[in-house]
């Protein structure tokens, strides 16, 4: 604007800065749904990045976890399984009919007679 001082009038410019930047925003395409739809769906969606991005890396760390606790207990169920087969077999030698024929005559002194020490009536 320019300022006349011996008129005390103002004479506004027409193509003034302000002016031709007005005429510009007014001539912008219009987004379906409108600005503050968008602006509100973009925080929306970079809320849920973040969110998601921070449940990534604790689910990271997690996994490991549960792997490292998956891994000791398959150790610890092959330990488990070797010592069942160790003991079955112990069982089948000790429940043998020789084995209890051995101790029940070590024991108490019961012994299955041999041919010759009994005789048929």
């Amino acid at each position: 604007m320019i300022i006349n001082p011996s008129a005390h009038t103002m004479i506004p410019r027409r193509n003034s800065f302000r002016n031709r930047a007005l005429g510009r925003r007014r001539n912008t395409f219009s987004v379906p749904g409108g600005k503050q739809f968008w602006l509100g769906v973009s925080k929306v969606l970079v809320a849920a990045s973040v969110i998601l991005l921070i449940a990534s890396l604790l689910l990271n760390g997690s996994n490991a976890k549960v792997s490292a606790e998956i891994d000791q207990m398959e150790k610890i169920y092959n330990e488990l399984a070797n010592t069942n087969v160790l003991l079955r077999a112990q069982k089948a030698r000790l429940f043998s009919p020789e084995a209890v024929g051995e101790i029940a005559g070590n024991q108490l002194a019961i012994h299955i007679p041999v041919s010759g020490q009994y005789r048929k009536f």
